[in-house]
């Protein structure tokens, strides 16, 4: 049942492969006027670790517009949504603002922020920041992504593992929280000490930890982790104790958000059929319970993480699992949960 009062859905991705310079985009202009075609091949067009990682491929070759998350939605109540980056790969010092314009265009009123991409160490930043505000009223944050794995299993998304330690990196970082600009920091649960390194020393940036830290295969085997009852449990504990080391900074949230990637291991996806609502939510309790326990009800962020997440199970599904999962906690937290505290945290328009 949908909630009594409007939802803000602070982490989406938006795209169109067959237009826009994405990752798939040679094989979508190449295949794309044949499905079929498309379907077949698309899988022996990229490593396994990505394949692994996205699930199913149909959701990232395929267009993912407004129009699309709108009926994804059903009939929840959804006010809007902050628009995260996704892998948009325009050449040139600038080119990550060609992302923010194409999303200012087709944002729609639906579109309540923008976060973009930017590499922090990059000694223009302050140029791309520039930009970035320029083309669009609505872009609040950056995000770079420092999501890396030694296993060779797991999809990298950052080459150069340890950068939030490099010091022209920080100077970035730094540059953000003296703008009022906000970051979007996505890693894997082993690498959560050097966020929390870095909160030590910066307390200036307001942060926002995205998919609460991806602890991989937390739910069932992925990529050679998480293979026995033992090591998953002895992965949550970790990635608990991690968790709640670094609510000591005030300056991070938390976005309860993508627990049901197939990186997490979870069995979902090898089923014929979605999860249930009832399934989602034995999953996913105790690790919302626990962000809840060690951040509170005003610095946790419900979102969707679509559609990255669309691979494993409905956007509805997921939020009445969310809604289920809090309905103790009273119809005051749950607006703050699903509402309130990414209004806050992104300074939209209320």
């Amino acid at each position: 049942m949908p909630l009594g009062f409007p939802i803000v859905d602070p982490h989406i991705h938006l795209w169109d492969p067959g237009s826009t310079p994405r990752e798939v985009t040679p094989a979508v202009k190449l295949f794309g006027w044949n499905d079929r075609l498309l379907r077949a091949l698309g899988p022996r067009l990229f490593p396994k670790s990505a394949l692994d990682f996205v699930g199913v491929i149909d959701h990232v070759m395929a267009p993912y517009l407004p129009g699309t998350y709108r009926r994804d939605t059903g009939g929840w109540a959804v006010r809007g949504y902050v628009y995260v980056q996704a892998g948009w790969k325009e050449k040139g010092a600038l080119g990550p603002v060609g992302e923010t314009r194409w999303a200012e265009a087709i944002g729609g009123r639906d579109m309540l922020g923008i976060v973009g991409d930017a590499r922090l160490s990059d000694p223009e930043l302050g140029h791309l920041l520039d930009a970035h505000q320029q083309a669009s009223a609505r872009f609040v944050g950056v995000r770079d992504m420092t999501a890396h794995d030694a296993d060779a299993g797991v999809m990298d998304f950052d080459a150069h593992p340890g950068r939030m330690a490099d010091p022209a990196w920080r100077r970035g970082f730094a540059e953000l929280g003296r703008r009022g600009l906000t970051f979007d920091t996505w890693m894997y649960s082993e690498q959560l000490g050097e966020l929390r390194a870095l909160l030590r020393d910066h307390e200036g940036t307001k942060v926002v930890l995205d998919h609460l830290g991806t602890p991989i295969g937390v739910g069932g085997p992925y990529a050679g982790q998480g293979q026995s009852a033992a090591d998953r449990a002895r992965r949550f504990e970790r990635w608990s104790a991690d968790l709640e080391a670094l609510a000591a900074h005030p300056n991070l949230c938390v976005k309860v958000s993508g627990l049901t990637m197939p990186i997490l291991g979870w069995p979902f996806g090898e089923r014929s059929s979605p999860p249930s609502v009832r399934q989602v939510v034995d999953a996913l309790g105790p690790m919302v319970e626990t962000a809840l326990a060690h951040f509170g009800a005003d610095r946790c962020l419900f979102a969707s993480n679509f559609p990255m997440d669309k691979a494993v199970l409905p956007w509805t599904t997921l939020y009445e699992a969310f809604a289920q999962l809090t309905a103790s906690h009273g119809e005051a937290v749950q607006r703050r949960l699903f509402h309130d505290n990414a209004v806050a945290f992104y300074g939209l328009d209320d």
